[in-house]
């Protein structure tokens, strides 16, 4: 889009299909908005508004509350509803940001009706988790107030009383928003010992009756956006004083040097689908921690204690060297006394502190030998196919399985080896620093593998014949 469009900007992701969005409001429509996303838009054009509808939580840096004052400021309406949008309106509301849509009245007022005497201000509230933008951000969870907002209509409609309605809403609340999916909605009502009844009830009436909210808010703001009120947008009113402090200076800095990298595009499920066979992981990792060096061409800063540690736990891991004495004869046949072992982990250290240095440049070094080597499209369609399926059968089903237990899994059942000793250091050798992200990547593969092993079950069952 050229320079100098008046063109509304519509932040828009898994709320609402962008072809849906497109036959309401013709607009310029960009991905789930990020930290910084909002500054870049504004360097590079004038929009005549801004929509926010989605937006990243927890996979990179949410949107700055401070750029979205700045785009006020510079006499932007900004818009918001549904998801990320919603949230930030009702922050901002007293400053110029206009909200639109149940769920941001709920954020104002801080209770989702009918349960006023409950307090509505998390952000796991409109979280979900997703497929990739290439899919059209297939959904893999329930967002908690389209769980509401389904649940209110059973009431309304008689199909559930008041307190099943409460109860259900609890136990939904009680799971993390990565869970959440109609399908556990027999064993949440058994907990919360609901009239069995009732739970077939409601899942009767669930396929005709349930409602998406989040949608419904975001199709709001977008008739309004077409609408006769907002064809001459008045600039908002100013009810705040910009200050360019020395934390907005280092934001701006941030932001011009370069644009986040998507975190749910195909690129980055085949980095996933990698990390899935540890050794071919860490063995294409090793050639990008030096093909980027000889890219970048510029020595790395000096080791860390951290490096040395994690250069370290990578020997162990790729070789099962979890005692002393195991690592120590390792030294011993390799040659090395121990100062040519101290030299050898310096090297690797001063990889390991050029990729942490940058860990973009060390991902997309990994993509370009995928693709050299010819791994990429056999990668790609495994990616593919699984963000299908678990699409269609509504997540990826962790259940009560926590990290430890999904890396046991892993290695005895599918690597046929002893998991590590060291969760955490497993997960950092494979560029996961926190270990849940090791754990959510497990649980996808594990509900994928059982749909599969469904699947050919159900194609060996004889013809005509009960499977």
């Amino acid at each position: 889009m050229t320079s100098g469009t008046t063109t509304v900007a519509v932040f828009l992701g898994p709320s609402l299909p962008v072809e849906t969005a497109r036959g309401v409001l013709a607009a310029d429509y960009l991905p789930p908005v990020r930290q910084g996303d909002v500054y870049r838009l504004l360097r590079d054009r004038r929009p005549s508004a801004i929509a926010v509808i989605d937006g990243y939580f927890h996979e990179v840096p949410s949107v700055w509350h401070k750029e979205i004052l700045w785009a006020l400021d510079q006499g932007i309406p900004v818009h918001g509803a549904a998801s990320m949008g919603a949230l930030r309106a009702a922050e901002l509301d007293l400053y110029g940001m206009r909200g639109h849509g149940r769920i941001y009245r709920a954020f104002r007022d801080g209770a989702f009706p009918p349960d006023l005497e409950e307090v509505f201000e998390d952000d796991d509230e409109v979280a979900v988790i997703h497929g990739p933008a290439e899919m059209g951000y297939p959904g893999l969870s329930e967002a908690m107030v389209d769980i509401r907002a389904t649940l209110a209509a059973a009431d309304e409609a008689g199909v559930i009383a008041p307190d099943s309605r409460r109860a259900l809403a609890a136990a939904f609340k009680d799971l993390n928003y990565r869970e959440r999916r109609w399908d556990l909605l027999d064993a949440l009502g058994a907990a919360a010992e609901i009239d069995p009844r009732e739970i077939e009830g409601l899942a009767a009436w669930l396929p005709e009756g349930r409602r998406a909210q989040k949608r419904d808010d975001a199709l709001e703001l977008l008739r309004h956006l077409a609408g006769p009120e907002a064809a001459a947008p008045e600039a908002p009113e100013q009810a705040f004083s910009f200050e360019r402090t020395t934390l907005w200076a280092q934001f701006v800095e941030a932001a011009e040097r370069s644009a986040p990298r998507e975190p749910e595009t195909l690129e980055a499920l085949v980095l996933e689908e990698l990390r899935l066979d540890p050794q071919g992981f860490a063995e294409t990792r090793r050639l990008a921690m030096m093909r980027a060096a000889a890219l970048r061409g510029t020595a790395p800063r000096d080791p860390t204690a951290a490096d040395r540690r994690q250069a370290l736990d990578g020997l162990r891991q790729r070789h099962g060297l979890w005692t002393r004495s195991s690592l120590e004869g390792w030294a011993r046949a390799a040659g090395l006394d121990g100062r040519g072992f101290d030299q050898l982990i310096e090297a690797e250290a001063s990889l390991e502190a050029a990729a942490s240095n940058d860990q973009a440049a060390v991902e997309a070094a990994i993509l370009d030998i995928l693709r050299l080597d010819g791994r990429f499209p056999a990668l790609a369609e495994r990616a593919r196919d699984k963000a299908e399926r678990l699409s269609g059968a509504g997540g990826p089903g962790r259940g009560s399985w926590d990290a430890a237990a999904l890396i046991d899994w892993f290695f005895e059942e599918r690597l046929g080896r002893t998991a590590p000793l060291d969760p955490a250091a497993f997960a950092r050798s494979l560029g996961c620093e926190d270990p849940e992200v090791l754990a959510e990547a497990l649980a996808r593969e594990h509900r994928y593998l059982a749909l599969c092993g469904r699947e050919a079950e159900d194609s060996e069952s004889p013809k005509g014949e009960e499977p």
